[in-house]
């Protein structure tokens, strides 16, 4: 029996540029909630950018945010992997001297940055992204779970050949959407973080539906029976899931009426 429903949130819960969740689609939490069926959103925002969108339900449901790096619970942290202190310092010794790209250094539940960029800075807000600046990441005290490279022009191939062949060895490196990479600690994804949840509170992937649309979701796919891409995925993402969904809420009136 289905007792554990998982979507993405920027593909699935707010596709297309969307600012909120529904008021819809945060009633049909609440219901899953009052059967029994837990619910979590896997993202790769910081906690304090995501827990305001879920409104009513914002305390019942499980957050695996910076991709995997950390996982929250009714605000108490379940897990939290940092990445390697030496990665994040050379990281912002690299990059920063690339006027291509932005970082964002995400800790525990915030988000942090080293630029006065107004562009940059409204870009995140539109996402709901509040940032601390910090004019240097060796003044950071906290773990810092995710590192987000962002460039407007696009990331092109050759530039995350290069981040991969650097930082991969100490830490996972992998590709958002076009204009991003990231970085999490060793071994961290949003999958990874899917089964400790699933471990935590002795839920089967026989019984997990996941909902994604974007290549860090196809992971998950693996630690889920019933899986479903958006059906405006990219087809990679597509042909790694059983199913294919026009939107989340759809399914989930069917895992209410089931």
């Amino acid at each position: 029996m289905i007792n554990f429903v998982v979507s993405d949130l920027e593909s699935a819960l707010i596709p297309d540029g969307q600012l909120e969740i529904s008021e819809k689609t945060i009633n049909l939490i609440l219901e899953l909630k009052k059967n029994n069926v837990k619910f979590a959103v896997a993202t790769g925002r910081n906690y304090d950018a995501v827990r305001p969108l879920f409104g009513k339900v914002r305390n019942d449901i499980i957050y695996i945010c910076n991709d995997g790096g950390v996982v929250i619970y009714q605000d108490k942290v379940i897990s939290k992997t940092p990445i390697d202190r030496l990665v994040c310092l050379d990281v912002a010794a690299e990059i920063e001297k690339d006027m291509r790209f932005q970082l964002v250094f995400a800790g525990e539940r915030n988000a942090m940055i080293r630029t006065r960029n107004s562009d940059f800075i409204n870009y995140l807000k539109k996402m709901g992204i509040e940032t601390e600046y910090i004019k240097d990441v060796k003044a950071i005290h906290e773990d810092i779970t995710k590192i987000t490279i962002y460039t407007r022009d696009g990331l092109d191939e050759e530039s995350y050949e290069h981040f991969f062949r650097k930082w991969s060895n100490k830490s996972n490196v992998a590709v958002s959407n076009p204009e991003q990479a990231y970085i999490t600690g060793e071994y961290v994804t949003k999958g990874t973080a899917l089964a400790l949840v699933q471990h935590v509170f002795h839920i089967s992937e026989e019984d997990t539906v996941v909902f994604g649309g974007g290549y860090s979701d196809i992971d998950m796919f693996e630690h889920s029976y019933f899986s479903y891409a958006m059906q405006f995925a990219d087809a990679q993402v597509r042909r790694s899931a059983k199913h294919i969904a026009e939107n989340v809420d759809t399914i989930m009136e069917d895992i209410l009426r089931m």
